[in-house]
């Protein structure tokens, strides 16, 4: 097991919740804004102290552990992040992985430039990152935590977590996105845990979704098993329903009729 949580809880952010997750497997936190998703994320990162339960990773407990230790083990994508400081989108990457005290080399630059290349943001490797768009700093923000967890820089790592990684990307960036994501942990055995807006996208991609609302923990499952119209349409106070389509079911708004 990956990762073990047991009556993790911060009040009133985050009401005592337990969950598992094993190598490969991709867990998606859904629920309305305010409902505790980034404040598990900082607690199952280790950056922020849970006032009850624990959480391990690899069956060692997290609490304790320097910021360096956890960064070994564990990528963390926050929301909307930027240096405090100008650099070039290369630098940044480097810096990344300089937290790791990784040593530089042909291994670490061919693959910086492989991740580049998947996320379509080679060209912008010299370009300062305050002269970015708000979709071209996410697509550099999330190149930076797949390097993390690279298998061939930190074979290490084992959990990647994500808030909202889609934010501010076009519909075709998105599905690269999901898929790196995919990969990730198919092809890499790493556990992936990401706080997720879009309902469909978690349909679809999810092997594991817990729904929260208000810091509770309302249900956890299979998407098929969670996602239902009462139980959506309850947590996120407007009438949702799945509809059947050639290519699977899509959530929408309930027609009124």
């Amino acid at each position: 097991m990956i990762v073990n949580a047991q009556d993790l809880g911060l009040s009133p952010r985050l009401l005592p919740m337990s969950l598992a997750v094993e190598a490969g497997q991709v867990v998606h936190l859904i629920g309305p804004n305010g409902s505790g998703k980034s404040t598990l994320l900082q607690l199952l990162s280790g950056l922020e102290t849970a006032e009850t339960g624990y959480v391990s990773m690899n069956g060692q407990v997290i609490a304790g552990q320097t910021r360096h230790a956890l960064a070994q083990i564990r990528g963390y994508l926050t929301q909307h992040q930027r240096p405090a400081f100008v650099m070039a989108v290369f630098e940044y990457l480097n810096l990344v992985l300089d937290s790791l005290q990784l040593p530089s080399g042909d291994c670490r630059d061919n693959t910086v430039t492989e991740v580049s290349a998947r996320l379509a943001i080679t060209d912008k490797l010299h370009r300062r990152i305050d002269s970015l768009s708000g979709g071209e700093w996410q697509r550099v923000r999330l190149a930076g935590a797949l390097l993390h967890v690279s298998p061939w820089l930190n074979p290490n790592a084992c959990l990647l977590l994500l808030d909202e990684p889609a934010t501010g990307l076009d519909v075709a960036q998105q599905e690269i996105i999901y898929q790196e994501i995919r990969t990730m942990a198919t092809e890499h055995g790493i556990a992936i845990i990401m706080a997720n807006h879009d309902l469909n996208r978690t349909l679809a991609h999810a092997d594991t979704v817990l729904l929260l609302k208000q810091g509770r923990l309302v249900a956890t499952g299979r998407p098929s098993e969670v996602l239902t119209d009462q139980r959506l349409s309850d947590v996120f106070a407007t009438p949702l329903e799945q509809v059947p389509t050639p290519n699977g079911p899509v959530i929408m708004r309930a027609s009124s009729a």
